[in-house]
């Protein structure tokens, strides 16, 4: 083995570690070197290409009679390619892709719902939420210190602690014919 080889062996070995290691310990290894903000230098990206590079680089090494700059430059252009046929491939859609069903509880507020469970004046019931991702239900307290009962249309006016307050909902239909 010459000095190419092992140079090759090298990127292509770092590249499968890494690949090991991402898939024994999730994303952790991935978010830590994901703090780069260019998308072009994004960790799967490097290593995509590094790996191309060392494998393209040694396996043209052994298998073919081209002169070692030869090599390099193709082992270069392969793993450049593949990083790039990766970035638009998969990459660039999963960024376009990423959406989140998370969700903080202040999120809520202003949100329209049902009482699940009648609230009492002075203690809690349940409210359910329709979101994008679902139905979410929560405790919930009259803000007014009215009871609300069950079926009732609130609105989440306010979140402390985990618990939505809320106030029968009216539209502008309902208080029309009211």
């Amino acid at each position: 083995m010459d000095t190419w080889d092992i140079i090759y062996l090298v990127c292509m070995g770092t590249g499968l570690l890494y690949t090991l290691i991402t898939l024994f310990f999730g994303d952790t290894v991935s978010d830590l070197l994901g703090q780069i903000d260019l998308p072009v230098l994004q960790p799967i990206l490097l290593v995509s290409a590094l790996t191309a590079f060392g494998a393209s680089g040694f396996l043209l090494t052994r298998f073919t009679a081209f002169s070692q700059w030869f090599v390099f430059a193709i082992a270069v252009a392969i793993g450049l390619m593949l990083a790039a046929a990766a970035y638009f491939v998969w990459v660039k859609p999963m960024e376009n892709a990423e959406s989140s069903i998370g969700y903080s509880m202040k999120q809520l507020e202003g949100m329209v719902g049902e009482v699940l469970t009648s609230i009492p004046a002075e203690g809690l019931g349940e409210v359910l939420i329709t979101m994008v991702g679902g139905t979410t239900n929560h405790m919930a307290a009259s803000i007014d210190r009215e009871a609300i009962r069950e079926g009732t249309r609130v609105v989440v006016i306010d979140v402390r602690d985990h618990v939505l307050y809320v106030t029968p909902f009216q539209n502008l239909m309902e208080k029309e014919s009211v």
